[in-house]
């Protein structure tokens, strides 16, 4: 057993994205095929959110905290790439301003990134 070299590796392959707690992402690229959830809607852990179609299944996404929905950054029927943010469940005991009269509209990826890098 002493013969057993330690996996030596000069690169890793990013696997994983580090997002919010309350961040629904896209794991995998797709199509949404349903939205059960509106904006300032309570949700709990475990609550479906959406369902996502990719490579020929669907996958139901479901709220990873006890929230409030603070954005909802897509619609019915469109294409999503991986690891873009699709829903944001903001955390109980923080306040959600709700604005009906103005759809909600997804978030440049720009912008993420930027912010991102300001950090």
């Amino acid at each position: 057993m002493s013969d057993i070299k330690p996996d030596i590796r000069t690169h890793y392959r990013s696997l994983y994205v580090k997002v919010e707690p309350g961040q629904i992402y896209a794991f995998i690229p797709g199509t949404i095929i349903d939205i059960f959830v509106k904006k300032g809607q309570k949700v709990k852990k475990g609550d479906p959110l959406f369902t996502l179609h990719a490579m020929k299944m669907d996958n139901e996404l479901c709220s990873t905290i006890d929230g409030t929905i603070g954005a909802i950054n897509i619609k019915k029927g469109q294409i999503v790439s991986k690891n873009d943010v699709l829903i944001d469940v903001v955390p109980l005991g923080v306040k959600v301003k709700v604005e009906d009269n103005k759809p909600n509209a997804p978030k440049p990826i720009a912008e993420k990134k930027e912010a991102v890098e300001k950090k």
